[in-house]
């Protein structure tokens, strides 16, 4: 016998409601409400000026045009691998940029010399340690007749993250986010005789440890110690033994960028130290009777008029540092030392982008 299963019925679903249009979205802007803080921001890539300038360099025998400089310049500038794009006006020439050789026309050629010998050559990405980096644009025609004209070599560079802006809360950040900053330790020591406690002095700068010119570089500075070894660090002068200043009775407190020079020919090395950029500093939120706080306003400023970032080769370098010196006013009658803290960093010529960039 055979049993058959019947499927059971279902009542026929309702209609679908209906829907009425949604309101529009809320309007936004940038600008912060009261009680309001920007908690994490995407700079947007500032549009670079367009080279539509030309340079010309003539002589009685050869005219030389590099197209693609900035307007007014006075100086071919290039990148790193950038395009060298001209014309040559000559009858036998032979162009050369920095190291590398390149045959425009020929006297042995069958083809009459034309009157405009267009080029377009990459920037080398290497020379030859010679004792001079590649900054020459050479053509040179006979053997006896050339044309130097001296150009601008400049690489651009940016960090691999962004950096936190110079005006965020060190305590908001340093909690809620403290991989954004890192901590440089030095220690202010005292005299033998005062049986002072040394100072420890907790210097923090963005993390990344990689700054561009354009910006400012915000740090905070905190002294640990107890009382007795931060007592010359306070302005006897004012109210309620006051607050901690830039320069009270006895120490003065820096925070600046230096740059280092160091030129190396054959066995001889000469150095030049330069203070590119200084922060201000300012008494913070107070802290336990053991901890002073500092906050920068800011450092960077006065950095404006370096172009060139961090970079090192066997002949040259050019190395920049945070420095932080404590320096008693009267080293004689202060029962601290001074000390003085050299911190590596390097400075590029571009802020950070989430765009894809070539140059």
């Amino acid at each position: 016998m055979d049993i058959w299963s019947i499927p059971p019925s279902y009542a026929p679903s309702p209609p679908s409601p209906s829907y009425s249009p949604s309101p529009p979205s809320p309007s936004y802007s940038t600008q912060l409400l009261p009680g309001e803080q920007t908690v994490e921001e995407t700079r947007r890539r500032s549009p670079q000026a367009l080279n539509t300038g030309v340079f010309r360099r003539i002589t009685d025998s050869t005219t030389l045009v590099l197209i693609d400089q900035q307007p007014g310049s006075i100086t071919p500038v290039y990148g790193r691998n950038g395009l060298v794009r001209g014309h040559i006006s000559l009858r036998t020439i032979t162009t050369l940029v920095a190291s590398d050789s390149y045959s425009l026309w020929s006297s042995s050629s069958t083809e009459p010399c034309p009157m405009t010998l267009p080029f377009t050559i990459f920037f080398p990405s290497t020379f030859m340690d010679r004792f001079s980096r590649p900054r020459r644009f050479l053509s040179s025609f006979r053997s006896s007749d050339c044309l130097v004209v001296p150009v601008c070599y400049h690489p651009r560079s940016r960090p691999h993250t962004p950096m936190l802006p110079s005006d965020v809360p060190f305590m908001t950040t340093v909690k809620s986010s403290p991989e954004e900053w890192h901590q440089v330790l030095s220690t202010m020591n005292a005299t033998q005789s005062s049986r002072l406690t040394p100072v420890q002095c907790l210097l923090f700068i963005p993390s990344s440890q990689v700054y561009p010119l354009s910006e400012t570089i915000p740090f905070h500075l905190q002294l640990r110690a107890p009382s007795s070894s931060l007592a010359p660090f306070i302005d006897k002068s004012a109210p309620k033994h006051g607050f901690p200043v830039l320069s009270s009775e006895e120490i003065t407190i820096r925070v600046y960028v230096l740059r280092q020079v160091v030129v190396k020919i054959f066995d001889e090395q000469k150095s030049s130290n330069r203070i590119i950029g200084e922060g201000k500093l300012t008494y913070s939120s107070p802290l336990p009777d053991n901890h002073h706080s500092y906050r920068n306003v800011p450092l960077g400023e006065g950095i404006d008029y370096v172009t060139v970032g961090s970079f090192a080769t066997n002949p040259l370098s050019v190395r920049d540092f945070i420095v932080l010196s404590l320096e008693p006013l009267e080293p004689l009658k202060c029962p601290l030392l001074a000390s003085k803290h050299l911190h590596p960093i390097r400075l590029v010529t571009d802020p950070w982008s989430d765009h894809v960039v070539t140059w």
